[in-house]
């Protein structure tokens, strides 16, 4: 991963493309679809985690759930698509057209970030202890028993209701800028004053 001083420019460049992708075609729908931004890729692949598979931990992953903003291997996107596009969005990163919202998704989500959340709901098969024939998560059903709990619908609403707020706060300046906004808010309606 790349010092955040040499992602600035990075960054920037990325936010063009997205404001790009803000700017209508010349059509009437509000949804708008492009291939992955080249710059946007290259701050993908940067965020911590993103450089293996979610799931399984293959390395340089091609597919993406849009739900989880998380890289998928060609075998886990497929276990993903089985879970239904209620629950797991899949997209490929070379071959699909992209909306602003999606790659936002996947900018603003991350391998690390989705890891870090299942390990601590002990929604990951190191960190689930049991047998087989006790509902434990292990390597052949760590999608199935992980994604379709409550814990994932919350991170998925949750990633979700942060995009829109993404979306909505202006040109993108990066995850830290989105993350500190956040932040800000959420610390302004937890206090009070007398």
């Amino acid at each position: 991963m790349e010092p955040l001083h040499m992602q600035v420019p990075l960054v920037e460049m990325a936010s063009n493309e997205l404001e790009k992708m803000r700017r209508p075609l010349n059509d009437a729908s509000n949804v708008k679809y492009h291939a992955f931004p080249p710059a946007c890729l290259s701050l993908l692949k940067s965020i911590n985690g993103n450089q293996r598979c979610a799931d399984c931990g293959a390395l340089d992953p091609q597919w993406a759930t849009v739900s989880f903003g998380a890289l998928l291997c060609l075998q886990c996107s497929g276990r993903h698509r089985g879970l239904g596009v209620q629950v797991s969005c899949v997209r490929s990163i070379s071959m699909d057209e992209w909306s602003h919202a999606e790659v936002l998704s996947l900018l603003e989500g991350g391998n690390g970030q989705i890891t870090e959340f299942f390990t601590r709901h002990k929604l990951c098969p190191k960190s689930h202890k049991g047998t087989k024939s006790n509902g434990a998560i292990t390597e052949s059903n760590v999608t199935l028993m992980r994604y379709k709990t409550k814990a994932a619908q919350f991170y998925r609403e949750q990633l979700g209701l942060h995009v829109g707020k993404v979306m909505t706060s202006g040109e993108y300046k990066g995850r830290a800028h989105s993350r500190r906004i956040a932040h800000r808010k959420l610390t302004e309606r937890n206090s009070f004053t007398l």
